[in-house]
């Protein structure tokens, strides 16, 4: 049974090594025509072991449906071997000049952080890597941020397999998903073609830094092409490009796909709405409280707040205050679905409505149903709610302890962790070359964990056991027979009022119920 499952796991993950390598072909032929022969051997050699391996894994295991906890262990899988493999150019071009173990350390960071989209580096000099790994350093997010997932999706699997790989990934399974997937990767496509081809045609001539820049802005990944972008973050177009790019990177894109079949309720209505009303907020706050200049509030904010992470002042310099404001919006992050990390915004309003929930059945007796942006969620979607952003905010509070033990303020800790699990990737200075080994290697599993959400991990490892059938009879005679002899409880809500009145009775019994409040009556079948 466990072989099947995984036979049935890396069968799958196999499609999706086989794919990565076909990514590599791209930055195989920008080094071929760039002249840069350490690079094109490094290439070569990654790409090769993304195909033999993935064929393997198709050759010998047997390609199933997956369940949701197989579908969860292949989400967490994908980024760990995107990590291993995809780290060989670093390793090749061995830019830290270390040791091995710091050489390998270093680039499975540096791999880690493109494929999770967080844009933490430890490269010292990034204008002196060859033009092809600066393209591919910007090409991992692309695939990591949400195209790897979507080729897979969209081209590889029928639609009844889809719906548990989607609930994984927490997405809605009442519409038609293969379809829905490939249109959004047209759509992220297409944006990136035409902010690329924008940022080409008003000014910016540089077309590989051009393509890299907008890469990392729609996958919210950070990375930077050049060591300092205060010239392309302050100047037009690259400016506009990069924050529109942001967002739309952060923003849920079911919701913007369905703006091409004319949905415009829907998106006025979503996430987005939120996102825009915290955007203004923070950007005020930030440039009245903490004496940011208005353009630096808004390249910084939406940088922080889309989990991109481009920075072109010192975070370091910024107040604790504004650092713990900057924590919490990278803690709540951007949209559903969409490339930015964090615990997500649809998340942030369920629990506070989870709040008021509480709040007024405490006070009232009466049930209270929570609607959010068009839907109703029951008290299994605001419990799963709460336990997301708790398991997240202690999973960044534990590690920033951990952080601050090797000697570093615990303010600016918090900050790192926060960024790293948030895939956000603004740093205090903490994440540098000189960094000790085994922090980068908890902030690799941070980022991980952050991208691939720490709940689909638990899923992963967790143990559940079908009962046997004739376990199943011998439960089923026993819920009889207790239903003969027990009472059960039930509670009658009035139609009027909105009373909740609690009855207890015997199994298939006819009850008449009186409501206590305005007298209405009704029948409770128990």
């Amino acid at each position: 049974m466990f072989l099947g499952k995984m036979r049935a796991l890396l069968a799958n993950l196999g499609f999706v090594l086989q794919i990565s390598g076909i990514f590599i072909v791209i930055p195989i032929i920008l080094s071929f025509i760039n002249n840069e022969l350490v690079a094109t051997v490094a290439f070569f050699i990654t790409a090769t072991i993304f195909l033999v391996i993935g064929f393997a894994f198709n050759v010998f295991c047997e390609r199933r449906e997956l369940s949701y906890k197989s579908s969860c262990a292949l989400f967490v899988l994908v980024f760990v071997f995107l990590s291993l493999i995809g780290s060989i150019p670093y390793m090749y071009v061995n830019f830290s000049n270390g040791d091995i173990i710091q050489n390998i350390s270093d680039s499975i960071f540096e791999a880690a952080s493109g494929f999770t989209t967080t844009g933490f580096s430890v490269i010292p000099n990034i204008s002196a890597l060859p033009e092809s790994i600066i393209f591919y350093r910007a090409m991992t997010q692309f695939i990591g941020g949400i195209g790897i997932v979507l080729v897979l999706l969209a081209f590889f699997y029928p639609e009844a397999k889809l719906k548990d790989f989607a609930k994984s990934l927490g997405v809605s399974t009442d519409q038609k998903i293969k379809k829905t997937f490939f249109l959004i990767l047209l759509v992220y496509c297409f944006y990136t073609s035409i902010f690329v081809i924008m940022s080409i045609t008003l000014g910016y001539r540089d077309i590989v830094k051009a393509i890299s820049f907008v890469f990392s802005a729609i996958s919210t990944g950070g990375f930077t092409p050049i060591n300092d972008i205060t010239s392309v973050a302050t100047t037009f177009p690259m400016n506009i490009v990069l924050v529109i790019s942001m967002v739309l990177g952060a923003s849920n894109f079911f919701i913007i796909a369905g703006l091409f079949k004319r949905r415009f309720k829907q998106f006025f209505i979503s996430e987005f709405s939120v996102f825009f009303i915290m955007a203004i907020i923070a950007i005020s706050v930030t440039s009245i409280f903490f004496g940011l200049s208005a353009q630096e509030s808004i390249f910084h904010i939406v940088s922080g707040m889309t989990n991109s992470g481009f920075s072109y002042v010192s975070v370091a310099e910024f107040t604790d205050g504004l650092k713990f404001f900057l924590v919490f919006l990278m803690l709540v992050g951007g949209a559903s679905f969409s490339t930015a990390g964090g615990f997500k915004i649809f998340r942030f309003v369920l629990m506070l409505k989870s709040v008021r929930k509480v709040i007024y059945e405490s006070i009232t007796g009466r049930e209270y149903r929570i609607k959010l942006f068009g839907r109703e969620y029951s008290n299994a979607n605001m419990i799963q709610a709460v336990v997301i952003v708790l398991l997240f905010i202690g999973v960044v509070f534990f590690s920033a302890f951990i952080v601050s033990s090797y000697g570093f303020p615990l303010v600016d800790s918090l900050f790192e962790t926060t960024s790293g699990t948030a895939t956000t990737g603004l740093s205090t200075g903490i994440i540098n070359p000189s960094l000790k080994v085994e922090l980068k290697w908890l902030f690799v599993c941070l980022m991980i964990l952050g991208r691939v959400e720490i709940l689909v991990v638990f899923m992963m490892f967790s143990r559940t056991k079908k009962p046997s059938i004739q376990n199943e009879e011998n439960m089923s005679a026993s819920i009889e027979n207790d239903n003969e002899k027990k009472q059960i409880t039930k509670q009658f809500k009035c139609p009027k009022c909105g009373t909740i009145v609690t009855i207890s009775g015997q199994s298939g019994e006819n009850l008449t119920v009186t409501c206590s409040s305005c007298g209405t009556k009704g029948i409770l079948i128990i």
